[in-house]
C-alpha cells in the first residue's frame, strides 16, 4: 500500500477508533514493511493534530530514498511529530495496541532479514574486479513522439534526411514530418556515436553526451543544443547568396559559426565551465554578456570568472575523437573524470592525495589497467571493485615509495 492519502486516512481512523478489522490488517501490513513506519505510528498514537505532519513526512519519504536534503527534512518533520506527542498526556485506548506485540515480531523479523541481506548478500556482491573494457559504439535516439530507438553497436554513425538511417544506408525510421520537430541523440557512459545533421554537418559525440536537434533547419538559422562533449564539422550552407550561421547552445554559452571545425566540452559535472577549442575556421562565443572571436589554436573558456581565451595545443583537446587519451600536465581529478565516462566507473578516494599532474598518451581501445599504468607512474595505486551493477575505482598513494 503506497498511496499516501490512504495511509493517512487509516491512521486517522485508527486514532479516532473507527477503523475496521480489515483496515486494521492493512495498516499492520504497512507498518511491517519498514521500521520507520512503526516509528511514525508510535509518534502519532492518539494525536490528530499531527496528521498533516504525517502526510508531509510520507511525501518526503516517498521516492526520495537517495535525496539527502529530503531525508533531512523528513527527520525534522518526524522530530516535530515526536514533540507534539510529548505534549499530549491523555491517551485513548485503541484496538491497535493489542496488535503491537505482533507488529513488533514482524518488524524484528524484517529488520533481521534486512541486516542479513546487507551483510551477507550486499558485501558478497562487492568483489574485486581485475579489469574494465573500453567503451563502444552505443547510443539511443528519442524521437519527437517519445519513441526511443537504441542504435546498433556494429554501426558508428546515423544520417538524418527524409529518413533516419545508418551510414551504410540501412533505414532505421521514416521521418516525413510536416513541421519542424526536435529529437535527441544521447550516449551513455562508455558510449560514443556520430550523427550527420540535415545540412550535412557532422557531429561526433563523446561518452555521456546529449545533442538535441531539429528534423530540418528553417528560419534562416541552424541551431542545436549540447550537454557533454562533441566535435563539430560544420557544413557551409548558402541561401540566396547568404551564409546561414550555425549555432550550438550549451548551458553557459552560445557558439556561432559559418563553416568550421571545433570541439565543445560542456559536462554538467564540470560546474559552469564550458571549453570551446577551435581547430579551423572562426567562431564567435556569446557568454556572460560578452562576445569573443576565436581563431584556430585558441580555446574559449566560460566559467564563474567570465569569458576568456588562451592558446592551446589542440591535439590534446580533440584526442578523444581520434580514439586516444592524451594527458599533458592533466590534473588527476580531470583525468579520472575522463576515464570514468569511458570505462563507466565511479571514483572513490581512500586517502588524501596531493595535487598530481599526469603525462602520457594511450589508445582508448586499451583496457583500463593499461591506462592506469600511466597514472601509477606518479606513485598512485588503484584497485577496481564492483557492487551491484556499479564499478568503483579506488586510488591511494603507494607509501613504499
Amino acid at each position: 500500500m503506497n498511496n499516501i492519502s490512504d495511509i493517512v486516512a487509516l491512521l486517522s481512523k485508527k486514532m479516532n477508533g473507527t477503523i475496521s478489522d480489515q483496515e486494521l490488517l492493512l495498516l499492520v501490513k504497512w507498518v511491517a514493511e519498514d521500521p520507520l513506519h512503526a516509528e511514525l505510528l508510535k509518534r502519532t498514537e492518539d494525536e490528530d493534530i499531527v496528521l498533516e505532519d504525517v502526510r508531509h513526512w510520507l511525501e518526503l519519504r516517498d521516492g526520495q530514498e537517495n535525496d539527502i536534503w529530503n531525508q533531512r527534512l523528513a527527520s525534522k518533520t518526524l522530530a516535530k511529530i515526536h514533540h507534539a506527542n510529548e505534549q499530549h498526556t491523555t491517551y485513548r485506548p485503541s484496538i491497535f495496541r493489542r496488535l503491537l506485540p505482533y507488529v513488533a515480531v514482524l518488524l524484528t523479523i524484517s529488520t533481521v532479514a534486512l541486516l542479513f541481506y546487507r551483510i551477507n548478500v550486499s558485501d558478497r556482491h562487492q568483489v574485486k574486479v581485475q579489469d574494465l573494457t573500453p567503451g563502444t559504439n552505443k547510443a539511443f535516439i528519442t524521437l519527437s513522439d517519445g519513441n526511443i530507438i537504441e542504435l546498433r553497436a556494429d554501426q558508428e554513425a546515423v544520417v538524418l534526411g527524409e529518413e533516419l538511417s545508418y551510414e551504410d544506408g540501412t533505414v532505421i525510421a521514416q521521418l516525413n514530418e510536416d513541421k519542424v520537430v526536435y529529437s535527441t541523440i544521447e550516449t551513455p557512459r562508455g558510449g560514443q556515436y556520430q550523427i550527420t545533421l540535415p545540412d550535412g554537418t557532422k557531429v561526433w559525440l563523446n561518452a555521456e553526451t546529449k545533442l538535441t536537434y531539429p528534423s530540418r533547419f528553417a528560419g534562416g538559422v541552424r541551431a542545436v543544443e549540447l550537454t557533454g562533449e562533441a566535435y563539430f564539422e560544420v557544413a557551409t550552407l548558402n541561401v540566396q547568396g547568404h551564409k546561414v550561421p550555425f549555432m550550438v547552445k550549451t548551458a553557459q554559452q552560445e557558439i556561432e559559426v559559418l563553416g568550421t571545425q571545433f570541439n565543445i566540452k560542456a559536462y554538467s559535472d564540470d560546474g559552469d565551465e564550458t571549453q570551446t577549442t577551435l581547430v579551423e575556421g572562426a567562431v564567435q562565443l556569446h557568454a556572460s554578456g560578452r562576445t569573443m572571436l576565436l581563431h584556430p589554436g585558441e580555446q574559449g573558456v566560460s566559467n564563474e570568472h567570465g569569458l576568456n581565451k588562451k592558446k592551446v595545443e589542440v591535439s590534446q583537446y580533440i584526442a578523444w575523437k581520434n580514439n586516444e587519451f592524451v594527458f599533458e600536465e592533466t590534473e588527476l581529478k580531470d583525468a579520472l573524470k575522463i576515464l570514468s565516462r569511458w570505462y563507466n566507473f565511479d571514483v572513490s578516494l581512500e586517502s588524501h592525495l596531493p595535487a598530481t599532474h599526469l603525462y602520457g598518451n594511450i589508445s582508448r581501445d586499451e583496457n583500463l589497467t593499461e591506462v592506469l599504468k600511466i597514472l601509477e607512474s606518479s606513485g598512485l595505486r588503484f584497485r577496481i571493485e564492483r557492487s551491484g551493477d556499479k564499478n568503483r575505482l579506488i586510488y591511494y598513494m603507494n607509501h613504499k615509495n
